[in-house]
Order: structure tokens, then sequence, then C-alpha cells
């Protein structure tokens, strides 16, 4: 079941073998189970799901933006989740 079906739930897994085998076994048990033989238990998220608003305000961000050059250079990009200017915390 949850081979075919990757939105099945542990839980549900776990309900549908109870009857079948007449032992009960946990959702812990499932997804320990189902991780070892290499499933993924969580699938990723590609994208943010963005409202019709979500991308009407964003183009409006852009536009407003859009001949901007020198605050541009003013602007760091960075992929870090924090900069610290006073202090070194010893993460990087």
């Amino acid at each position: 079941m949850a081979l075919t079906d990757c939105s099945v739930t542990s839980q549900t897994v776990a309900q549908h073998i109870e009857p079948v085998t007449h032992h009960s076994v946990s959702a812990r048990t499932i997804r320990r189970r189902l991780q070892q033989s290499g499933r993924s238990t969580r699938r990723p998220l590609l994208g943010l799901p963005l409202t019709q608003n979500h991308r009407r305000l964003r183009r409006q961000w852009r536009d407003e933006r859009r001949m901007w050059v020198a605050e541009w250079n003013e602007v760091v990009f960075t992929d870090e989740s924090r900069i610290c200017l006073q202090h070194h915390d010893g993460r990087i």
C-alpha cells in the first residue's frame, strides 16, 4: 500500500495490517521499516505555493526596483541564515 500510494499515512498502513496479520504494528515501526528500505518519508517541497496575490505583489516589488543601479550595489545577497557584524561567534 505505501509502496504504490505515496500519500497514504503510516497510521493508515498500520490499521490495514492488523486485520490481516492479527498483530498490531505501530505507525512508528511502519515509518522506520520504510526508511530502512530506502523509502523517503517526506517529499521535498519544490517551491513555495504562491497565490495570485503573492505573484502580483512580487511583480509589483520587482517593477518598483527594476531601474535600480546604485541601490543594488548596496545590497548583500547571502545564503547564510544570519550575518554578525559586531562579533564573530565561530559559525560560518
